[in-house]
């Protein structure tokens, strides 16, 4: 995978359709990468944590920028 011009090696899955059930009673939200390497199924480290395993970044920090108004794809 690659986040921005970033190439990582990583594993992970994404869930893109989930049944209502059992999952509607379930907690989770968040930012891809950003958990707790001690909440990771099956041990997998946190995207984050692997970049900076890998010292990719020249500082260890993120940002994330959220907007109100939608966009045009593209």
């Amino acid at each position: 995978p690659q986040v921005s011009d970033i190439p990582i090696i990583q594993v992970f899955a994404e869930a893109t359709a989930l049944p209502a059930f059992p999952f509607i009673f379930a907690r989770f939200d968040g930012v891809l990468g950003m958990g707790y390497p001690s909440q990771a199924i099956d041990g997998i480290t946190p995207v984050f944590d692997r970049i900076v395993a890998q010292q990719i970044l020249r500082d260890d920090e993120f940002s994330v920028y959220y907007s109100r108004w939608e966009r045009a794809a593209g």
